[in-house]
């Protein structure tokens, strides 16, 4: 479908709610039909500016274009409980917005009676991406008469504007004059919804009879979204944003200087495309700079200049899913991905002689005033209830550090009994790179809030004796979830604690919550819609189809057991309690649902939603460095309290 018939048939739509003659819209229609498509046209067509996010993830997502004026978009295609949608929170929603979208209404129980019925369909089951049929049903004839009478205006203005003196007797005339008839015949012979009766009828509008054609077969109509760069350590990604699925493009590497090239075809150079060079960033561990040009009449080259020949490029598609369109992803990796457990043995090697090299500091100085002050002589060491000769220095020495006794002089550090090992835990920041995870209405991404609260909760493991904390993700880039795992398991960690800002369809919902796996289904309906939303993060981040690696993890995910997941709910309730004492607990339990993220099958795990992003009010605590280090707190001592109960077993992680 053009972007004129999408146009034509959001202003129609927009004007009838601006009537007051439309509320409800349902949107039926297989995957990649166009309903979203349809849906934005409405949108922009009542005022809605910049980018429309799909609600595919989200469910619900609202707009106010005025006082009296709230539009919503609905998405019910993930909902696993048909009547889910009532505990969702999305009756206001349906109530009272001035309009409301909704795709696949089929996969909800109960919904309210819609004025307008909107079919979707190919006009050629075998020949998707073809011409495109409608089918518009109203509740009530005097809508459909509104509507054909709205149509044709605007699609008189139009053709007027493209011609502002046609000729009666051209071709061109005669074929809007005959969409034109069309129109009215067949909005009005769609009968109106009564009680019982059948949503779709056998009477269709196609997409010529509306002005609209097939997509055009020639990739050159290809336009340029946006262009991103996420470097990393483990691997540098390049996101084209694009508008068709039929993108085609080919790769080879280059020596002597080492080059990437990637040619996308039936492409002219777009400006967009020249943010590559810019958004390059000098720390970039592969990407020395990008180069852009015309390379023949319908080729775009794009060369990368690279810091290292030892790489492996992935280049792959991705198709639309949430607030993002079609994408071409160009992933540079490594040859020999770095070993995780060696990086962190060193980092903590690091950690450990910054720690010695301080406190070595403050024990010298004390030493130094303790000699200057000191009487001459030998020393005398002490006992309850009587003297003691004086011994020689060397004897007292001995007898102040024989085994069993301490120093009562000492720090209490000191003199607290050290675990037999390091204990190792994997801290999980969600999100990432190009999945931005919930956004709050001030513009607050989840990826950068939880990441910061990881980062705070690792300071505070780190400066603990004997224990050490692992970031899956230690920067703005995107790890697919069973490869966060393989991480954990690589390290050898001993726990795993994954970080999350919570987002609802109502602003209204509050609280902190923690959640552990479940094998046997979700323990709520909203356990189960958060999982869901949490595991699909693979698809918004963006992995390969059919990566190898990834298999393998994925196969490692379905390897939990119920050991596992018991001592999971420990931990849960042990950080649930110092949570409680941060923020609202918006359940006074720990949740349980099948979280991919949580499936390590030998590391009790757990999910951790700090608070509700989709809260004005929690999303202002979510921003507040001091509510990131206070929730940090809380999870470090909860994790403490769960050690001290349940040490780890000798065999698991590394000698200290």
């Amino acid at each position: 479908m053009d972007a004129d018939g999408l146009t034509l048939l959001g202003q129609a739509l927009a004007r009838l709610v601006h009537e007051g003659c439309l509320q409800r819209v349902y949107l039926r229609g297989g995957l990649g039909v166009g309903k979203t498509s349809l849906a934005r046209a409405v949108l922009q067509s009542l005022g809605v500016t910049g980018r429309i996010k799909s609600p595919s993830f989200s469910v619900a997502e609202t707009y106010e274009l005025g006082p009296n004026l709230l539009a919503a978009h609905l998405d019910f295609y993930r909902l696993d409980d048909p009547s889910a949608w009532r505990s969702a929170g999305l009756r206001d929603c349906l109530a009272e917005s001035s309009v409301c979208l909704v795709e696949w209404p089929e996969k909800a129980q109960g919904l309210p009676a819609a004025d307008l019925e909107v079919e979707m369909d190919w006009v050629a089951i075998e020949a998707p991406q073809g011409p495109r049929r409608l089918q518009f049903r109203f509740a009530k004839s005097e809508q459909a008469q509104r509507f054909e009478s709205v149509l044709n205006e605007l699609q008189l203005d139009h053709d007027q504007n493209q011609d502002p003196h046609p000729d009666p007797s051209s071709s061109k005339f005669v074929q809007t004059r005959r969409r034109l008839l069309a129109l009215p015949v067949a909005s009005l012979l769609a009968p109106a919804l009564g009680p019982g009766s059948s949503l779709l009828g056998p009477i269709g509008l196609s997409a010529a009879a509306l002005g609209v054609s097939s997509w055009p077969d020639s990739a050159c109509a290809l336009e340029l979204v946006a262009v991103r760069i996420w470097p990393a350590d483990d691997y540098t990604r390049v996101a084209i944003e694009h508008d068709t699925s039929r993108i085609r493009y080919e790769t080879f590497k280059l020596t002597q200087p080492n080059r990437l090239v990637v040619d996308i075809q039936d492409m002219v150079l777009d400006p967009r495309l020249r943010e590559l060079l810019a958004a390059v960033q000098p720390n970039d561990p592969y990407i020395e700079g990008v180069r852009v040009g015309q390379f023949s009449k319908n080729v775009v080259r794009l060369v990368f200049d690279l810091k290292q020949g030892d790489i492996r490029p992935k280049v792959f598609s991705l198709p639309p899913i949430a607030q993002y369109r079609h994408r071409l992803v160009i992933d540079l990796y490594p040859l020999v991905e770095p070993d995780p457990l060696l990086a962190f043995l060193k980092q903590y090697e690091q950690i450990e002689q910054a720690s010695q090299s301080a406190q070595s500091s403050r024990d010298t100085e004390p030493s130094r005033t303790a000699e200057a002050r000191a009487p001459t002589g030998p020393a005398a060491v002490p006992t309850p209830g009587s003297g003691m000769k004086a011994l020689p220095p060397d004897q007292a020495g001995s007898i102040a550090k024989a085994p069993g006794m301490s120093d009562p002089k000492a720090p209490a550090r000191a003199r607290r009994p050290s675990p037999s090992r390091v204990i190792t835990i994997a801290l999980d920041a969600g999100h990432g790179g190009e999945d931005p995870g919930a956004v709050g209405r001030r513009g607050t991404k989840e990826k950068d809030v939880v990441l910061r609260i990881a980062r705070e909760l690792k300071r505070r493991i780190d400066a603990t004796p004997n224990m050490r904390a692992f970031l899956t993700r230690d920067g703005d880039y995107f790890v697919p979830l069973a490869r966060r795992v393989r991480r954990a398991r690589q390290v050898q960690a001993d726990l795993f604690v994954s970080i999350h800002a919570d987002a609802w369809v109502s602003p209204t919902a509050k609280g902190a919550s923690v959640f552990a796996l479940s094998e046997r289904g979700a323990s709520s309906a909203a356990a189960r819609y958060m999982a869901n939303k949490e595991n699909e993060s693979d698809l918004i981040g963006g992995v390969e189809v059919g990566n190898a690696d990834d298999l393998v993890a994925q196969t490692l995910l379905n390897m939990s057991t119920a050991a596992q997941i018991k001592d999971s709910r420990k931990l849960g309730e042990a950080v649930l309690s110092q949570i409680g004492r941060v923020n609202q607990l918006h359940k006074p339990r720990v949740e349980q649902a099948n979280f991919a993220v949580l499936r390590a099958p030998d590391i009790p795990s757990i999910l951790v939603e700090t608070a509700f992003i989709s809260n004005p009010e929690e999303e202002k605590k979510l921003r507040d460095s001091r509510y990131q280090r206070d929730v940090a707190e809380a999870i470090f001592k909860g994790i403490q309290a769960y050690l001290a109960q349940n040490p780890p077993l000798a065999k698991r992680g590394l000698a200290s």
